[in-house]
């Protein structure tokens, strides 16, 4: 095989990414393009949350007897959700784990139960929500791929659990569901 050396008569190949070249955008619409894409990449992360509530517990102190209510509208019963529960401890906090009792009232008005036992801190006492200085922050999936069959409101209570009546260290509490 014959090697041939370029000569000014001799075409050079074209690259590949020359034959590839889309046309370019004009300025106008460059500018627009890329101003869709960063504001796409900014609220993305939040346009997955149907529902969050987070609430302050007073004085850091959750009483037995102060169950706190989530209410929220299911209109697609078709919709698959990922539930999260949020706690936010403070290293005062006395327990290693957080049992809660959860009462879930249907639209049509049955009422189903369930209770998590959430890991605040190892056996070692080492805190395993995230955060630094006095407060950590948990979430605790309740459950994954859940459907509500029946549209309309749905009303969620959390209750704390634990020997205490009145349980010391809880800053706040909330749930969180996402679209999945």
């Amino acid at each position: 095989m014959k090697f041939i050396h370029p000569t000014p008569h001799t075409p050079h190949p074209k690259p590949l990414l020359r034959l590839l070249r889309v046309p370019l955008l004009n300025q106008g619409l460059r500018y627009y393009v890329f101003f869709v894409v960063v504001a796409f990449l900014l609220f993305a992360c939040k346009h997955n949350i149907f529902y969050q509530k987070n609430d302050a517990l007073p004085d850091e102190v959750w009483d037995m007897n102060m169950p706190l209510v989530y209410e929220f509208e299911i209109s697609d019963s078709l919709q698959y959700y990922k539930f999260f529960v949020d706690v936010r401890n403070t290293t005062h906090y006395p327990y290693q784990n957080l049992c809660l009792f959860f009462t879930t009232q249907l639209p049509d008005g049955e009422l189903f139960t369930d209770t998590l036992n959430g890991r605040i801190c190892d056996v070692y006492g080492r805190w395993t929500g995230k955060g630094t200085g006095k407060i950590r922050e948990n979430r605790f999936v309740l459950h994954q791929k859940v459907r509500f069959q029946q549209k309309g409101v749905y009303i969620f209570t959390a209750q704390q659990a634990m020997r205490d009546s009145v349980l010391k260290g809880i800053a706040n509490f909330g749930i969180t569901l996402q679209y999945e």
